[in-house]
């Protein structure tokens, strides 16, 4: 008796195991962000999007700041970030030609997004954070 029900509790497994979805990679996004990108005088802000392993093993992925029509504006990859590990990627240079510029943070890490944090924050031109947005 115990025997089938172990066997049963097995095939049961397996099925959960293997009928579950399982992604290679994750993504995570923030909303967009606005930032003045032609002020002409006046010294710009940047756009930082960091990330921090909420894992307890260390992660894998990429990080990017990305222009709302789909140009990316700084892209890094983080290999073996350790468990409480941050890193960022930073954009600080923008078109003259373009006054307001949209943009968000994608982050694409290897195995399960709920092992990383991410936000993208707006600075000014002393480095301070203004805005900050999370990353889901």
């Amino acid at each position: 008796m115990k025997t089938k029900k172990l066997v049963l509790l097995g095939i049961f497994a397996a099925f959960i195991c293997f009928a579950a979805p399982v992604s290679a990679n994750d993504v995570l996004f923030t909303p967009m962000v606005e930032i003045a990108t032609a002020n002409p005088g006046a010294p710009l802000s940047a756009l930082r999007c960091n990330v921090v392993n909420v894992f307890h093993a260390p992660r894998n992925g990429t990080i990017s700041i990305i222009k709302a029509d789909g140009t990316p504006l700084a892209t890094t990859s983080f290999n073996a970030l350790q468990p409480k590990g941050v890193i960022s990627v930073v954009a600080d240079t923008f078109s003259n030609s373009t006054p307001i510029t949209l943009a968000y943070c994608k982050i694409t890490v290897h195995r399960k997004k709920g092992s990383i944090r991410g936000s993208l924050s707006r600075t000014d031109e002393g480095g301070n954070s203004v805005v900050v947005v999370e990353a889901k």
